[in-house]
């Protein structure tokens, strides 16, 4: 029997580094792995880099990750960071993927704030002027409080300094799908019979548990839901990800065992 294939998306300013660890252990683990990235996050910061993505949409990313997968010749399990987890609920409704494993996953058309910390981070953005016209940066302060909260300073600067530009249109799309005439986020939930997986850090302030919960009910029985105690946004990176990604393969291979 050939290897199961298993894609694994990164989150926003970043590129597939940030899911290495997964990669290399589900490799190890005997799976077939494949890390994308989304266009024009291979470029470094500069001019070029800005041109490429000012005004790129998630729904561009969902169109390069299905072109991706057609390439397969199978249909992947994909592990998703924040907006790879909403990335593969995207997929998923398109029934392009056999199971989605979401690592914090950015949040879908419907889905509200629960905490004064996301209502926060939302006044941010709505402060920024006509941030979507252009390509932000990730600013530290903001990160170190919201993403990786839990880990050790060194770390919080390691991370931050590999991370890089975002188009403000998906940052848009994210915090702002009300507004969004495209409705980019919106799932078919008519369409939707792919199981998911949502792991959800306690300690995550960007979507807390309370937030990714809601998401995770609208699946119904489709969707499994775990709050990971102690963990924060980034923790696919944080130490001890081995526990998590451990349960992330027990799930698989359960699924395996029943199909």
């Amino acid at each position: 029997m050939s290897a199961q294939t298993i894609v694994f998306l990164h989150g926003t300013n970043a590129s597939s580094w940030t899911m290495s660890p997964f990669h290399k252990f589900f490799e190890d683990h005997g799976y077939d792995c494949h890390s994308p990235t989304y266009r024009f996050h291979d470029l470094p910061d500069g001019a070029e880099r800005t041109d490429a993505l000012r005004g790129a949409s998630i729904a561009d990313y969902v169109d390069d990750i299905a072109g991706f997968i057609g390439t397969l010749g199978t249909e992947p399990i994909v592990v998703g960071h924040s907006l790879g987890g909403l990335i593969a609920q995207l997929l998923a409704s398109r029934g392009l993927i056999k199971a989605g494993v979401l690592i914090n996953s950015s949040i879908i058309n419907g889905t509200v704030p629960t905490t004064e910390m996301e209502r926060a981070l939302g006044k941010m953005f709505m402060s920024a002027g006509t941030f979507w016209e252009e390509v932000p940066g990730q600013d530290f302060d903001l990160l170190a409080a919201y993403g990786l909260n839990t880990m050790p300073v060194t770390q919080q600067h390691e991370i931050c300094d590999r991370l890089s530009t975002e188009s403000g249109q998906v940052l848009f799309e994210l915090f702002f799908w009300m507004y969004d005439m495209q409705q980019t986020t919106k799932v078919t939930f008519e369409n939707a019979d792919t199981p998911l997986l949502f792991l959800s850090g306690s300690e995550d302030k960007v979507v807390p548990p309370s937030t990714a919960k809601t998401m995770a009910d609208r699946y119904g029985d489709l969707a499994t839901f775990v709050e990971v105690a102690g963990r924060c946004h980034y923790m696919q990176l944080e130490k001890g990800w081995e526990e998590l990604a451990q349960h992330s393969l027990d799930w698989v291979r359960l699924l395996q065992h029943k199909t």
